[in-house]
């Protein structure tokens, strides 16, 4: 991402390349959206972020170490942007002023900043994300950074989603590829079973699954042990990808 102006229509941060997962790709957004919001205000704006998923813990960034920590304490306190959700449906400012944000703010000047402005970010159902732009000691968002924060926010709200999606895909397809390996080397150790005891296929998955019962093992476990006594040993796993004509 560059500092020259870019086509608002499609823009879109690259979230995924590089990144091994969500706490990655959302590090990579902190990363970007301090130096985007930086550029607009004129001087150095950090950048936390907050991510929480249904039967998930808390995912959290932060643009320095600073801001990285306030992102962390959202999980402990539970009074910060990201505790509200879905139902902050706007980029709010979070000064010295009012009692709604107190325990928070004074985390703000513990941390060294001054000010925050709390983006929201759409994600999933069963996902909230926020963004929070730290500002230095006497700083105030001003019309056009809080604008220009709120552009920004759609933005990685349609980055983010993309990455968490490709992130969700490669997990499946590792879990799968496990799947399919685990089941490989069952149904080889029922051969084996078969040969030796000249039994059908499933009176040799019977014996590895009492196995599995009796030593408090899995039925994988069971069949590696098989495998492994074997003289040629253990044998390789391999999948290919299919191929198109």
């Amino acid at each position: 991402m560059s500092n020259r102006e870019p086509e608002r229509q499609g823009f879109l941060l690259d979230l995924v390349t590089g990144a091994d997962g969500d706490a990655e790709s959302l590090q990579r957004l902190t990363d970007a959206a301090a130096r985007w919001i930086s550029t607009t205000a004129g001087t150095r704006i950090e950048c936390a972020a907050v991510l929480h998923r249904q039967r998930a813990c808390y995912a959290t960034a932060g643009s320095t170490p600073a801001a990285a920590g306030l992102a962390a304490s959202e999980d402990e306190h539970g009074d910060g942007p990201a505790a509200l959700g879905s139902a902050l449906a706007a980029p709010a400012v979070i000064n010295h002023g009012g009692s709604r944000w107190q325990a928070y703010r004074k985390r703000l000047l513990d941390n060294g900043f001054g000010s925050a402005l709390a983006v929201p970010l759409e994600l999933q159902p069963g996902s909230a994300a926020a963004l929070i732009l730290l500002g230095p000691p006497g700083y105030g968002f001003t019309a056009k950074v809080i604008g220009e924060a709120a552009w920004l926010g759609g933005v990685a709200s349609h980055s983010l989603k993309l990455a968490l999606d490709v992130h969700g895909i490669i997990r499946a397809g590792d879990n799968l590829k496990q799947v399919l390996e685990s089941r490989t080397s069952i149904d080889v150790a029922c051969g084996v079973l078969m040969a030796q005891n000249r039994c059908s296929y499933a009176e040799a998955f019977s014996k590895l699954a009492g196995t599995s019962r009796h030593r408090n093992l899995k039925v994988r476990s069971v069949a590696d042990s098989i495998l492994k006594a074997m003289p040629s040993g253990l044998p390789a796993t391999r999948f290919e990808p299919p191929a198109f004509a």
